[in-house]
C-alpha cells in the first residue's frame, strides 16, 4: 500500500531541532570578529521589529499613505485646496515635477491624482487634444509650489515649455 509517512514523526522532530540550531549558531556565531548574518538579520528582519509597536498603531490607510508618499500626496492635496470653481488644471508633465521633488513624481498621473483627492478637473500633459482647456497650472520652485492662471505674473509659454523639457 502507499501509505504517507506522518507528519510530525520522531525523524522530522530531530530535523527542526537540527535546523533550529544551526540557524541560530549562524546568526549569532561570528567569523574573525564579524557576523554576516547578524547584520542581515537587524537589516532586514530586525528593523521591521523595532518598529513594529509603532508600526500596529497607524490602522488609517491614509496616515499609511501619507507615510509613504509624503509629497505625492501633499502636492495633490494643496492644489485642490486652491482651485477656483471654474478651474481645469494642467498636471506637468512627470519630468518636471521630479526635478523638484526625492522621489518620482506620480501625482501627475491623473489616475493617481483622482485615486488620492478624488475627482476634480484635471488634463494630463500627455493629453495635447484637451491642452487648451486648462486655464490654472502648477508651477514648482526649489521649496514652493503654487496655482498660476493666465494673465499673471507668470508666463505660460514659457512654463509649457519647462513642462516639456526633459522628455
Amino acid at each position: 500500500m502507499n501509505e504517507r509517512p506522518p507528519i510530525f514523526s520522531l525523524r522530522g522532530l530531530i530535523l527542526a531541532i537540527i535546523m533550529v540550531v544551526i540557524l541560530t549558531v549562524l546568526i549569532t556565531a561570528e567569523f574573525n570578529g564579524f557576523n554576516t548574518y547578524a547584520t542581515a538579520y537587524d537589516a532586514r528582519i530586525g528593523l521591521y521589529g523595532d518598529k513594529l509597536d509603532s508600526l500596529n498603531k497607524i490602522r488609517s490607510w491614509k496616515d499609511r499613505l501619507f507615510m509613504r508618499h509624503v509629497a505625492n500626496v501633499e502636492i495633490p492635496n494643496y492644489i485642490v485646496s486652491h482651485l477656483r470653481p471654474t478651474d481645469v488644471v494642467l498636471l506637468p508633465s512627470m519630468s518636471y515635477a521630479t526635478r523638484y521633488m526625492q522621489t518620482n513624481a506620480i501625482w501627475t498621473d491623473p489616475r493617481i491624482f483622482a485615486w488620492m483627492v478624488g475627482f476634480h478637473p484635471v488634463v494630463a500633459w500627455t493629453d495635447t487634444t484637451r491642452r487648451s482647456t486648462a486655464n490654472a497650472f502648477v508651477v514648482l520652485t526649489g521649496n514652493q509650489i503654487w496655482i498660476t492662471r493666465r494673465g499673471g505674473n507668470t508666463n505660460i509659454d514659457s512654463l509649457l515649455v519647462e513642462y516639456g523639457r526633459g522628455q
